[in-house]
């Protein structure tokens, strides 16, 4: 088991790098958010055929996420493609001098980071797949797939909204707040949760797979806290009168039924 994660870091750590090095080329740091999904899903897919997984449940776990990983690279490219540097990382441009200071400054903060989460995430079904290659689908584990199946539609029509409401020039200005956004501030976060935290229940069954819960942990809290749900809400409170109006009123993430 060692071996296989020695060198999927190997694969995590070259995957990273050479984003890092395309990056100072194209002078887009956005690259690493455009790439994330299609890191993970080699990791899985290498994992998968290393290990020689052949059950139910890997086979399972192996499509839910090429199928989440394919989705979101596509919506992501196509969001993001020719569309200029994510302002987060134009930001980040002002922590340093331009040149090689930045691009140090890029590799720690933003590229080798997102490889330990990638490499941390993903090591419930690299030791799933390894312990237990031939393993049948328990009641967790269709539980687990249960809450995929929720994430995976609240993320997908989530994203689909907010792609509809931006494209409107009529609603410039305005508050995202009809859809799935009427029940959650966030769908496409919480979709995105869920289907790792599904993804963990899966891989659960394997004994061994409790001690690297730090992963799925370390994800929710970044997407929470710090790159995702914080951030954001931050810069449409700033940019969007209303907005206040409609955290008042509104749940964070999981959905509920909107406050009066």
């Amino acid at each position: 088991m060692f071996e296989l994660l020695i060198t999927t870091a190997g694969i995590t750590l070259a995957a990273i790098t050479s984003l890092w090095v395309i990056s100072i080329i194209i002078r887009d740091v956005s690259i690493i958010d455009m790439a994330f999904s299609g890191v993970i899903s080699v990791l899985i897919g290498f994992s998968f055929w290393k290990t020689q997984a052949q059950g139910p449940a890997a086979l399972i776990t192996l499509f839910a996420v090429l199928i989440w990983g394919l989705r979101m690279s596509v919506y992501l490219v196509h969001r993001n493609w020719g569309h200029g540097e994510d302002v987060r990382y134009t930001k980040l441009r002002s922590w340093a001098p331009e040149g090689w200071a930045f691009h140090w400054l890029s590799l720690r903060q933003v590229f080798l980071l997102q490889g330990v989460v990638i490499w941390l995430l993903t090591l419930p079904q690299q030791i799933f797949f390894w312990v237990a290659p031939a393993a049948d689908m328990t009641a967790i584990a269709w539980l687990g797939l249960s809450l995929w199946g929720i994430g995976f539609f609240f993320e997908t029509v989530g994203d689909w909204q907010l792609s509809k409401f931006r494209a409107d020039e009529s609603k410039r200005g305005t508050v995202l707040n009809t859809g799935l956004w009427r029940y959650t501030r966030h769908p496409n976060y919480f979709g995105e949760l869920a289907q790792w935290w599904g993804l963990f229940l899966i891989a659960i069954q394997v004994p061994q797979v409790g001690f690297v819960l730090v992963g799925v942990l370390l994800y929710s809290w970044l997407v929470v806290r710090v790159t995702g749900k914080a951030t954001l809400e931050k810069k449409l409170g700033r940019e969007k009168p209303g907005y206040e109006d409609y955290v008042r009123t509104t749940s964070g993430l999981i959905p509920w039924f909107p406050k009066r």
